[in-house]
């Protein structure tokens, strides 16, 4: 019983020590405002104990959450430093040779190419301009 119930509870039966009677206009208010307390009193109580309940759902929730939150920050810290890891082992295994640095005969884009995968039967574009970097009538024009 909480501290608001054990007052309401005294002046019940302090009212009924007293002899208060609902045959006059004084004690029919007294004891109707003694009703009153008592039902504002377990009201009161019934709203703590909900209270008390969503506070430990709340905290449950609090620790449901914390712990996917580790479990998903955790699982992606690990996939990042394997993909860095990955990029960086990549790019050993994949790059062994020199560069060939060409500028692009439209936009003058600055484009580079691995020596040793390089194909000139390939078309190559300038990641710039979208165009052909070695075209064949640029070419023929420089033969001419």
């Amino acid at each position: 019983m909480s501290m608001l119930g054990k007052k309401v509870a005294y002046l019940k039966g302090l009212a009924e020590g007293m002899g208060v009677k609902s045959d006059n206009d004084q004690g029919k208010l007294m004891l109707a405002l003694i009703e009153t307390l008592e039902a504002v009193a377990q009201e009161n109580e019934e709203l703590s104990e909900r209270i008390e309940e969503l506070a430990e759902y709340v905290d449950e929730i609090d620790t449901d959450v914390s712990e996917i939150e580790e479990a998903l920050f955790d699982a992606a810290e690990e996939d990042d430093d394997e993909y860095f890891d990955d990029e960086d082992d990549d790019e050993d295994d994949d790059f062994d040779g020199e560069l060939i640095e060409y500028e692009c005969p439209h936009c003058g884009t600055v484009v580079f190419f691995d020596e040793e995968a390089f194909d000139m039967e390939e078309d190559h574009l300038c990641p710039n301009c979208n165009r052909k970097v070695f075209d064949e009538e640029d070419e023929e024009d420089d033969e001419e």
